[in-house]
């Protein structure tokens, strides 16, 4: 149990750090509307790799299930960060922001320790 949120702390961070450096580029659009491709191809990064992680730990059932509600809720958390940083205009430089990023990070290892409970 411990292994697998581990696991998908690790994963966390290459989706967030490591493969999303790739979307950065204006074709991508932005994280402010549902349906642009950098909120879709950087949510399907962390779906995938949590299925992953989940298939390796719980089976075909719930790794298909967690990759399902993790796209969903990373999508989610990401669009209500990014709307709300628009709304109130934060920006990286701004200590508020980094606030908002850390309840954004919270939201997240929040979701991985419900799919823990979920699978044991």
């Amino acid at each position: 149990m411990i292994i697998y949120f581990y696991l998908l702390l690790i994963k966390h961070a290459v989706a967030d750090l490591w493969l999303q450096s790739r979307l950065n580029k204006p074709k991508y659009g932005d994280k402010e509307k549902l349906y642009t491709p950098k909120l879709w191809l950087h949510s399907m990064d962390h779906a995938l790799l949590t299925g992953l992680v989940t298939l390796v730990f719980a089976g075909i059932y719930w790794a298909v299930i967690i990759t399902l509600l993790d796209f969903v809720l990373h999508a989610v958390i990401d669009y209500v960060k990014r709307i709300y940083t628009l709304r109130v205009k934060l920006d990286i430089k701004s200590n508020k922001f980094w606030k908002v990023q850390a309840v954004d990070q919270m939201a997240h290892y929040s979701c991985y320790l419900f799919y823990v409970l979920m699978v044991y």
